[in-house]
């Protein structure tokens, strides 16, 4: 396996406005950030009724989901357009409406992209679909891995009945492993990011669903280059760990080429993660190496998804999560489809003490429009009348 490309990052404004904070200049605005699911992308009224709510509600960024499963809400040449759109004219172009309309209410948009999940089990994949194209792109689990190196093997059958039951696999995922992925990726990237004029992109799903994942025979083979090995399977099963070493190193090298790739298509952007709250199950279940992909600056900020019901577990991520963040900032990932009102307004007190730079609501179905109001009043407060 060729080792992750070491890459010295363009200066992104958020690097820039953090440096200057620490300069002892302006601090940097506090991210009062909402995410908007693809289903706010399906009509003209579903992009309006989204962006205004959330003007109403006190946010100032929205992240907006235009890849949901390896589909696009946006005009792309690379990849197809998304099935909830069938309804809708063919010049209708979700991303570029929620642009104009967050653009009025002074809102910043960051392109919210599901970058390994890229197709559901249940939904029929249409012909041109990623995965429809390309099965042998497609993680495999360690349960039918026997199976899938078999030549001529029924891949997509294999990966989904191996998945029935467990709850952290939502569909198939791409495997960064295998040639032509990275390439692919960096494409859809590049496309997006220079042809709209977003604040942000934001890395979504850029981990593996589990330990079990991913024993295709691209990754295997890789895994075996690496380290002069002709039986990478049985080498992976004896050295657990050091197959989990490998599966981190792919993962940080696709996130340290799509970051550069975004960079270098649109340097004024801010990259941005979802990311596994606790430290050891993103390491070592996920193959999620976070903290170094802040400490080499592929990322300039970590959006940890503390959605514990717990707001004592809430605070020691985030506050984990800002300790590992080296020069990157945090904005915590709060749960608003699990808490009332109240503990909403709690948890932007307790990001806030817990030293993230603001919070990302996941989801805008969440709001509740008697609410929205309230929420920019008791949780944002000063920052929002200030907007």
């Amino acid at each position: 396996m060729i080792a992750p490309r070491r890459i010295a990052p363009l200066i992104s404004p958020a690097a820039l406005l953090l440096l200057a904070a620490q300069a002892g200049a302006v601090p940097p605005p506090e991210m009062r950030g909402l995410w908007v699911v693809r289903t706010a992308l399906q009509s003209p009224e579903a992009v309006d009724r989204a962006v205004e709510q959330a003007a109403r509600a006190g946010f100032n960024a929205l992240f907006v989901q235009v890849r949901g499963r390896g589909d696009a809400f946006y005009a792309s040449r690379l990849v197809g357009r998304g099935v909830a759109l069938a309804g809708q004219p063919a010049d209708f172009d979700p991303l570029r409406r929620l642009l104009e309309r967050a653009r009025a209410h002074g809102l910043s948009v960051h392109a919210w992209v599901n970058v390994l999940l890229s197709a559901s089990f249940v939904a029929p994949l249409p012909a041109d679909h990623v995965v429809a194209r390309h099965p042998d792109w497609v993680m495999v689990p360690k349960s039918v891995a026997l199976s899938a190196l078999k030549p001529g093997a029924p891949l997509l059958a294999l990966v989904r009945q191996a998945a029935q039951g467990d709850p952290d696999v939502e569909g198939y995922y791409l495997s960064p492993a295998a040639p032509g992925v990275a390439e692919h990726l960096e494409q859809v990237v590049r496309e997006l990011v220079s042809g709209y004029p977003v604040d942000g992109l934001h890395l979504d799903f850029i981990r593996y669903p589990g330990k079990d994942y991913d024993y295709s025979a691209s990754a295997l083979t890789a895994f075996g280059a690496r380290h002069k090995n002709r039986q990478p399977l049985q080498l992976a099963l004896q050295s657990p760990e050091l197959y989990a070493e490998h599966r981190r190193d792919v993962l940080s090298a696709l996130v340290a080429r799509l970051s550069q790739a975004a960079r270098q298509a649109r340097p004024s952007l801010t990259l941005s993660a979802a990311v596994v709250p606790d430290e050891a199950t993103a390491l070592h279940q996920k193959y999620q190496d976070w903290p170094r992909w802040a400490a080499r600056g592929f990322i300039d900020s970590l959006c940890p998804m503390s959605y514990s019901p717990d707001e004592r577990v809430f605070r020691a991520q985030v506050a984990r999560a800002r300790e590992l963040a080296a020069s990157g900032s945090v904005w915590a990932g709060v749960p608003a489809y699990r808490l009332t009102f109240e503990e909403l307004v709690k948890r932007v007190a307790a990001a806030r003490e817990a030293g993230a730079r603001g919070v990302v609501f996941f989801s805008h179905e969440s709001l509740q429009s008697g609410d929205l109001a309230r929420l920019r009043r008791e949780a944002f407060g000063e920052a929002a009348a200030a907007q």
